[in-house]
């Protein structure tokens, strides 16, 4: 299903600050390996949603070749930091690269493995904590693993970003029990926790393939 029509998605792109030659290599990379990306348009949204708290420590779950951390990267400043996690050290070291190009790797930490568990080790040590944005772009069906973590990481007042939240129309197929996929039921279980949840005030963003922000609004 397509989220936009196509000539809105067009529009909305007039909007878009043109691409510097990295990030245009990384969309580039990203459309000839058919790899799964957040696109300009949900970049744009971060970085906006970053600058607009003045975010300083961003922790991302599921980063890629570093596309989402590059425009956290851009609004944290040199003062701030972003966590990349990624399971594939290739695409960690291909993010390094990229990142360390645009001027951006000296505030990015790279960490490889399961994003669970290294933020559960970012809540142990508290060197991070509290975040002002959790970013979570992980396997679909660990969605419902998210909100737990991004109640012991986040401060009031910060975000917890997700994409893939309309999963390309799929979240009308069936609830959070069935009869839809494993990946459709993880996010339509992390939809239901975050409709009921009294500490988070959620909106969803019809854009891409569906981006939701929420607010912690109490610790």
């Amino acid at each position: 299903m397509e989220i936009l029509a196509p000539g809105i998605e067009q529009y909305l792109r007039k909007f878009l600050s043109a691409a510097d030659p990295v990030r245009e290599e990384m969309e580039h990379l990203a459309a000839e390996r058919d790899f799964p990306i957040i696109g300009p348009l949900v970049g744009s949204l971060c970085g906006i949603l970053a600058r607009m708290i003045g975010a300083q420590r961003v922790f991302e779950m599921g980063s890629g070749f570093g596309y989402s951390t590059y425009w956290f990267a851009r609004e944290v400043g040199p003062s701030g930091a972003v966590v990349h996690t990624e399971g594939s050290a290739q695409n960690s070291a291909l993010a390094k690269q990229y990142l360390s190009r645009a001027g951006l790797a000296d505030r990015v930490r790279f960490e490889v493995g399961d994003a669970r568990e290294i933020l559960a080790r970012e809540i142990a040590r508290r060197e991070m904590i509290p975040l002002d944005i959790l970013f979570n772009d992980i396997d679909k069906e660990q969605y419902p693993d998210v909100l737990p973590l991004a109640r012991e990481a986040l401060r009031p007042g910060g975000l917890l970003i997700c994409d893939n939240m309309l999963w390309f129309g799929r979240v009308l197929e069936g609830d959070a029990r069935g009869p839809a996929d494993a990946t459709t039921r993880g996010i339509l279980e992390l939809s239901r926790q975050l409709q009921q949840a009294e500490d988070f005030v959620t909106t969803l963003i019809p854009i891409r393939d569906g981006v939701s922000v929420s607010l912690r609004t109490q610790a």
